[in-house]
């Protein structure tokens, strides 16, 4: 067994894409599923791997067709109830092999939206890794609504590598990198080896990109790319069926996109849910003398807000920003934003607390 502490080794999220998982003809590619195992498998020596592995719907779409189900959506998330256990199978059997055992967790936006379950999964990660056990998180697609869904695995891979705090996201993909054009339809298209900031022209190369076999694009990879990156975390996007990628890609040789991550945020572990975009149920505008006083460690007063967007609630999350849309802060709201409206149409703003400086992060 590996001596060194399992809590002190840098932390990897692998993403895979239902495509990578796939042969041509549409069926699950074994020889690819176990080269990433192998892989993840060296890597864990000296890092702590967690799986975000699509391909369930996929999975289940291999045992035949269905009967009598007139829905799409229901239809699909009965290939994900069938094709969920079987690519659990697969995985758990490679990985064992290898002396590894695995745990599945499925999960949806609602899990790092509230409070509760963004520890209670945080906690159940740690204890996990802590026994050097290798994580495979997809999402519950069996479960999940439009609501709470995250669409793609890209998202829920950035969401993933935000909450454990990881060195790097690697998202496999069927093309290696991100271009100027998608290089499957277009020969001009350039290979782009390194980003530092995302921006409305990067956006605009990829806005018409959507996955065959799986529901996420270019246009999810750079979303995803750009929530890591801001928090904290590297990413990489190279193509899944190279040789040894996922080795090369920990060691910035594989030929890929490279995201440059922002200087890590050292957030408060108390705080750390909040900055989870799903959760967050309203937006307030501040005025200057407002946003003066919460950068001097001041609560937020009724006085300093211009505009309130959202039907949030107390203790909902809220996002405080100035009147040029610069984000200042995440907070807990004192108050629901109806009994805010009361209070402004009845003239009584003076003294009155919206976000309470011990329930206030700045940004």
């Amino acid at each position: 067994m590996d001596t060194q502490k399992t809590q002190q080794k840098p932390r990897i999220i692998v993403k895979v894409g239902t495509n990578v998982l796939l042969q041509e003809k549409g069926v699950l590619d074994y020889n690819t599923i176990f080269d990433i195992v192998s892989q993840i498998v060296a890597l864990s020596k000296q890092y702590s791997v967690i799986l975000v592995s699509s391909g369930a719907v996929s999975a289940g779409k291999e045992t035949g067709k269905l009967q009598g189900i007139q829905d799409p959506i229901v239809e699909k998330q009965v290939f994900a109830s069938i094709g969920q256990s079987r690519l659990m199978d697969i995985y758990a059997r490679f990985f064992e092999q290898q002396g590894k055992r695995v745990a599945q967790l499925l999960l949806t936006k609602d899990d790092f939206g509230r409070k509760e379950t963004f520890y209670n999964t945080l906690n159940t990660l740690e204890g996990i890794i802590e026994n050097q056990i290798i994580p495979i998180i997809n999402e519950n697609d069996a479960l999940s609504l439009s609501g709470t869904s995250f669409g793609d695995n890209d998202q829920l891979a950035a969401f993933t590598a935000i909450m454990v705090q990881a060195e790097k996201l690697i998202l496999l993909s069927t093309i290696s990198g991100f271009f100027t054009a998608d290089p499957l339809h277009n020969k001009d298209a350039k290979h782009i080896p390194l980003v530092e900031k995302i921006t409305a022209e990067l956006r605009s190369m990829c806005e018409d990109s959507l996955s065959s076999g799986g529901t996420g694009g270019m246009f999810s990879k750079l979303k995803a790319a750009e929530m890591a990156m801001s928090n904290g975390v590297e990413v990489v996007l190279t193509k899944g069926k190279e040789e040894n990628i996922l080795i090369q890609a920990v060691q910035n040789k594989a030929k890929g996109t490279y995201f440059k991550a922002v200087q890590k945020n050292k957030t408060d572990y108390k705080v750390k849910w909040m900055h989870m975009p799903p959760i967050i149920k309203g937006t307030i505008t501040i005025d200057k003398g407002a946003v003066k006083a919460l950068q001097t460690n001041n609560s937020l007063l009724l006085v300093g807000i211009l505009k309130m967007q959202g039907n949030f609630e107390k203790k909902d999350v809220i996002l405080i920003q100035t009147e040029d849309k610069i984000k200042i802060a995440t907070a807990l709201a004192n108050y629901a934003r109806a009994e805010l409206n009361d209070f402004i149409h009845n003239k009584a703003k003076q003294g009155i607390i919206v976000v309470h400086v011990n329930h206030l992060y700045l940004l």
